[in-house]
């Protein structure tokens, strides 16, 4: 079944051509040019990714990217006219997964939505399948390696983590204890994709820090290796 993809912008041209281009490459296309049609889309259909621009008329798009993150994981890749590395940083740290600078190739725009719907979707690693092994304990926390999921051990409480972070926490737990460069990093989450910063990698670790951590700097999971990378300070264990 066809990936369903609603595109929210209220430049009618640019939405218009990205539902055509985006509907040859496959992917079913609705359209909202406001926070408000986008939010009634949402409680009709169900979609698989969201491209979002940051500059609606009636909402400020980095607002819209929180208040969908208190109630879903769905992933985000968002439209921005604004050059600024500030704004980047803003609306990954919010949680989208992904963004782009307008005026963008449209080629462009699809191998994001390409990468982070293979993040959302992706099966498990070729070890797990080898070996069996479902899940992967550290620290108190639990990952589900088929189901894509997070949550405590003690409870069972889950999580929400986007495509994103889990993709960032998998490739931390597979090196537990090793530091992983940001290139590493990059390479794992966007592929061979060089219009990514090593600050995309900065934000997603901020969001991923706070769930880990729950604001208890001191004892943070993800330490910071300066001029480096990043390292998972737990023991990884694995189990079926």
């Amino acid at each position: 079944m066809a990936e369903r993809i609603l595109v929210v912008d209220d430049d009618r041209q640019l939405t218009s051509f990205l539902e055509r281009f985006l509907q040859k490459q496959g992917y079913q296309v609705s359209t909202a040019a406001t926070a408000t049609q986008m939010g009634l889309a949402m409680e009709h259909q169900e979609f698989d990714l969201i491209v979002l621009d940051i500059g609606l008329p009636d909402g400020d798009g980095f607002e819209v990217t929180r208040e969908i993150r208190k109630s879903s994981e769905l992933p985000i890749v968002v439209l921005t006219a604004r050059d600024e590395v500030f704004d980047r940083v803003i609306g990954l740290e919010l949680g989208a997964d992904d963004y782009l600078t307008k005026p963008f190739e449209p080629r462009e725009l699809l191998a994001r939505i390409k990468s982070v719907l293979r993040r959302s979707r992706a099966p498990e690693p070729a070890a797990t399948a080898a070996t069996n092994l479902r899940f992967r304990d550290f620290s108190g926390f639990r990952m589900d390696l088929v189901a894509r999921t997070l949550c405590r051990s003690s409870d069972d409480t889950p999580i929400g983590v986007t495509s994103t972070e889990y993709a960032l926490l998998l490739a931390l737990t597979d090196h537990p204890g090793k530091v992983l460069t940001r290139s590493a990093i990059l390479d794992a989450l966007y592929g061979n994709s060089t219009a990514v910063t090593d600050r995309a990698i900065d934000a997603h670790i901020v969001r991923l820090r706070r769930k880990l951590d729950e604001g208890d700097h001191e004892r943070s999971l993800i330490r910071t290796v300066h001029g480096v990378g990043y390292t998972l300070a737990a023991d990884v264990v694995t189990a079926r």
